[in-house]
């Protein structure tokens, strides 16, 4: 068969490798990655006139689509970064950890990644998640069994943020900033952010989030504090009942709030609000404060504080 009549075949099926490796987040498309190929396609050209036998030629065009692949499923070693073969930093505590001589914390940070994972130490009992997110799309609804992990879709988009990790004997701290005026976009997951989080420690998580998309369910999670701190935002939270006393604390402008309680926890919420709509399925008002019908008598209690200014405000039941 000539080489002329299998050589688009060859990358036909390339691309269609790709595809499928990226729909199962073995690798992450990006724009600047596949524009930074370029010169492939000057070796492909090259190739095909060169004045060597067909099969030569295709094993040299497999050659060089097999180096592209590995080049899109891989990124640069930062000094305190490891990836694997599938472009995550992964950290071990052994090799990527330096520490602080005063205090003797466990300290890293990183930065310009597309993804990266914390493995959980299993000394790990309390844990906070700091995300200072201002604008963008981010979605926390899975666990893992790692500490934390964090993966954005579009990774030029993610290089424009940081983070850092520290540990200090039971208790672990994430904090992840993304640089003022260059967030990731909304809108068709172009940048959508998203986090998975072990189920074992207790969580305390912080989102200071201006115009930002934020999708959360954490009935799988022993969360203890949630505080939300947004401008223009969509909010949707879901809160379980592993502990039995929740704090959540939102703060927002014009924002759409939703936040979904279970059924059988008892609830009360205080509310400071301006211009806003508010919708209280299964709570009585009393002394300015609303309570679930189930609040006297129940040792699990979840208290909500909201704040917000022209909001659309709602409190569901499941």
């Amino acid at each position: 068969m000539k080489f002329r009549n299998i050589f688009w075949g060859i990358i036909l099926i390339f691309i269609g490798i790709l595809g499928i490796l990226n729909n199962l987040d073995i690798v992450d498309l990006s724009w600047h990655k596949l524009l930074a190929l370029w010169p492939v396609i000057l070796i492909l050209w090259g190739i095909s006139v060169l004045p060597v036998k067909d099969l030569i030629k295709t094993l040299l065009v497999v050659v060089t689509l097999l180096l592209s692949l590995f080049y899109i499923s891989t990124e640069a070693v930062d000094t305190y970064d490891r990836f694997n073969s599938f472009g995550w930093h992964v950290h071990t505590f052994k090799d990527d950890y330096f520490y602080d001589d005063d205090t003797g914390d466990s300290l890293i940070s990183g930065k310009n990644t597309g993804s990266f994972l914390i493995p959980f130490p299993e000394n790990i009992k309390t844990a906070s998640l700091v995300v200072d997110a201002v604008a963008g799309e981010f979605d926390l609804n899975d666990t893992t069994t790692n500490l934390a992990t964090f993966k954005i879709n579009n990774k030029y988009l993610a290089r424009k943020y940081t983070y850092f990790v520290k540990t200090q004997g039971d208790n672990a701290k994430v904090n992840i900033t993304f640089k003022k005026h260059e967030n990731i976009k909304l809108g068709r997951h172009e940048g959508k952010a998203v986090l998975k989080l072990n189920t074992k420690p207790v969580w305390s998580l912080k989102f200071n989030a201006g115009a930002a998309d934020l999708e959360m369910d954490l009935s799988q999670f022993k969360v203890k504090k949630v505080d939300i701190d947004a401008g223009a935002a969509s909010i949707d939270v879901k809160i379980g009942d592993k502990l039995k006393d929740v704090d959540v604390d939102i703060d927002a402008g014009a924002s759409s709030i939703t936040l979904r309680i279970p059924e059988k926890v008892a609830c009360v919420i205080d509310v400071n609000t301006f211009l806003s709509d508010k919708t209280f399925d299964g709570f009585e008002k009393k002394n300015g404060k609303y309570y679930s019908y189930n609040y006297e008598n129940n040792d699990t209690v979840i208290k909500i504080s909201i704040d917000s200014a022209v909001s659309d405000v709602n409190i569901k039941r499941y």
